[in-house]
């Protein structure tokens, strides 16, 4: 590998819901967490992985080339696609050329449309020194799993191999209650042959002291013929396939390239870039991620990072969808410390969550006065009414025995709780 990034190195595609794609420059999963199509089935929680990855290997007069590498226990990395590797970049998504040992070269894309739980695979050929008449052939195998993103799955026997439907897009349901997989690709050969790959191995789990094992099932294989042009592959959450857009598959993804570079374009660099990944969908407005790969929206984070992520670099109306959806969740007074992944109720144990909240209105209603954008009535009272719904639950005490005291500090704590405060 002659590229400028390590082989560890990680790369990370938000899909503006909670969801995102993820995983290393050598293609070799590390973590529980790397996964090509990971949804938010309530976004920005119910986070769920349905495809974790995929083998590729390429076929030319040549023989056959693997250009995917994964790492299963005991420690045995197979195939050997990354040592094929010619360069890597992550900009303006992740994109890999691979450089086979007859000449032929492939370039690898994968890109997440912004608002879709989606991802999509792209793989060209950028030469070949054989016959021009000769056929150059991709096959796919994908690793799936349907799992909760924080766990691991195993061999068993309740998964359903079987895809719903072969005459369109092909639809994985590997499990009751959790979102199926709608698989398209239009100028592939789809194969069902059913395989368990055991003992995927990820490092990171190991390092942190985690199991690190886990079992994927894969359906079946798909195979493209590279000669007669790129070849596209599409996987979305179910209920997803739709906003993809309809006709073929290239000119869908050539609009959903276009469409994410100009909205890209809007960023002055790559510092505003990453901040872009944070801000998602929550309800009908918008909240903030504490972080990847673990996190989903804390009331304390939201707040202090909001005017970083959006006040300081002039998107006002993101901030102000994310103050309104939050003041809907102001309870005795208090604002959430987080909301729990599968939609249990949110844990109101955070003493400085709302007096964060109203610092950042504060300065929002300021920056939109300074810039002169106008804030609809309507918002302003809404804005107001948490705040004064905060000031006066704080004053006359809330959950927790948090108060202002008698000389108009905060007191706050009982015996067995924990309560978050700056920490």
């Amino acid at each position: 590998m002659t590229v400028d990034y390590p082989s560890g190195a990680e790369w990370l595609e938000a899909d503006g819901l909670g969801g995102f794609a993820s995983g290393t420059v050598s293609g070799a999963r590390s973590r529980r967490y790397h996964a090509l199509l990971l949804t938010a089935a309530q976004p920005p929680t119910g986070r769920f992985v349905l495809v974790n990855g995929f083998d590729a290997y390429v076929s030319t007069p040549a023989g056959r080339f693997a250009i995917s590498s994964q790492r299963y226990a005991p420690d045995v990395i197979h195939p050997d696609g990354a040592g094929r590797i010619e360069t890597f970049t992550p900009d303006p998504w992740p994109r890999w050329t691979f450089a086979l040992e007859d000449g032929t070269r492939i370039e690898q894309e994968i890109f997440v449309p912004h608002g879709i739980s989606a991802a999509i695979v792209s793989w060209r050929l950028k030469s070949k020194i054989q016959n021009p008449k000769s056929k150059i052939l991709l096959s796919v195998r994908p690793f799936l799993s349907g799992r909760d993103y924080h766990a691991l799955h195993h061999e068993n026997p309740a998964f359903r191999m079987e895809p719903q439907d072969l005459n369109g897009p092909l639809r994985f349901h590997p499990y009751d209650g959790v979102p199926g997989v709608v698989v398209r690709c239009d100028a592939a050969e789809y194969v069902h042959e059913p395989l368990w790959y055991r003992s995927f191995q990820y490092e990171q789990e190991r390092l942190r002291g985690q199991d690190f094992t886990e079992d994927l099932a894969s359906p079946g294989t798909f195979r493209f013929d590279l000669s007669a042009g790129e070849a596209v592959w599409t996987l979305s959450a179910d209920g997803h396939e739709k906003a993809l857009g309809e006709g073929a598959a290239p000119e869908i993804v050539g609009k959903l390239r276009a469409a994410e570079s100009a909205r890209r374009a809007a960023f002055p660099g790559r510092l505003e870039r990453a901040a872009d990944a944070y801000i998602v969908r929550r309800g009908k407005g918008k909240t903030v991620l504490a972080g990847y790969p673990w996190f989903a929206d804390w009331g304390r984070d939201t707040f202090i990072a909001l005017r970083g992520l959006c006040l300081a670099t002039g998107r006002l109306d993101d901030a102000g969808e994310i103050l309104l959806e939050w003041s809907g969740f102001v309870s005795r007074g208090m604002l959430p410390n987080r909301f729990p992944d599968r939609g249990e109720e949110p844990e109101y144990n955070s003493v400085d969550a709302s007096l964060w909240y109203v610092v950042a209105v504060h300065d929002y209603l300021e920056a939109a006065k300074a810039s002169g954008r106008e804030v609809a009535p309507a918002n302003v009272k809404l804005l107001e009414d948490a705040v004064e719904a905060i000031l006066t639950g704080y004053a006359s005490g809330t959950r927790y025995r948090i108060h202002a005291d008698a000389d108009g500090l905060l007191a706050a704590g009982e015996p067995g709780v924990q309560l978050t405060w700056m920490d």
